[in-house]
């Protein structure tokens, strides 16, 4: 489960057919407790998904709460739980290896949950570039995720994970409103079907998205950060910012 969810493949947890999935766990109380985390994990990736961000974050909360103290930062009164990073330690027992990669894994969701809230606090941005956003969250989500595009073996109906995969206005409308509303709980307005024709619609809306994901230096906002060395980028968010980066070279080229 750590394994896969470290890749992002947040549906072979979830999917109650799947290899790894939690039904199947049992043991001493404290691996129980480690495979409810990691299905609460797996939990928020699936609600990222599918645009739900607000309840991506309460969900992550909650399993960091779960994590050991000392896997956890200080938490004032009515604060968010939110995980920590801790240096390996030396000749540590598998157990513990095993709780300080949950720990890391927790941490690496909220951090860019918290970087794509900031995208979207008050003022930041205006509707054209938070549509923008929503089109990158889509493309490391969707388009570039390897686990979306499945075949379910013959006479086995496949397992409706609740994720649109449409490139349509209303559904990228829809995901910049929900992210317009994560960075300001406030904001009940939507982005309109205006901005979606003013950008270009899908085309001009995902060269717009690209150009802006190429731009950034390292395909998740963490990379570089201290004791989070071997941390592995989920795989729709890299293979997303590497495509980026190649068509900008491609078009670059030829321009």
């Amino acid at each position: 489960m750590t394994d896969a969810l470290e890749l992002g493949h947040w549906r072979a947890v979830l999917d109650p057919g799947a290899e790894c999935s939690p039904r199947r766990v049992a043991g001493p109380k404290v691996l129980v407790l480690w495979a409810v985390v990691l299905r609460i994990v797996a939990r928020s990736m699936q609600l990222q998904a599918q645009g739900h961000v607000q309840e991506a974050w309460d969900q992550l909360a909650e399993a960091a709460a779960l994590l050991p103290v000392a896997r956890r930062q200080p938490t004032p009164p009515g604060g968010v739980a939110r995980a920590a990073l801790r240096l390996p330690r030396r000749g540590a027992p598998a157990d513990e290896e095993l709780v300080r990669r949950i720990a890391r894994l927790v941490w690496r969701e909220q951090v860019e949950l918290s970087d794509l809230r900031a995208r979207f606090a008050p003022r930041r941005s205006r509707a054209r570039g938070e549509l923008v956003e929503a089109c990158i969250e889509h493309l490391c989500w969707i388009e570039f995720d390897p686990f979306v595009f499945t075949r379910s073996p013959p006479g086995t109906p496949a397992w409706d994970d609740g994720v649109t995969l449409e490139r349509e206005r209303s559904a990228l409308c829809l995901r910049g409103s929900r992210l317009r509303q994560f960075g300001d709980p406030t904001n009940g307005t939507r982005i309109s079907k205006s901005v979606w024709a003013d950008v270009g619609e899908y085309r001009g809306l995902c060269a717009e998205a690209l150009g802006r994901l190429a731009n950034r230096p390292a395909p998740a906002p963490w990379c570089g950060t201290a004791d989070a060395t071997g941390l592995k980028v989920r795989l729709g968010r890299l293979r997303a910012w590497e495509h980026a980066r190649r068509w900008r070279s491609d078009s670059e080229c030829w321009s």
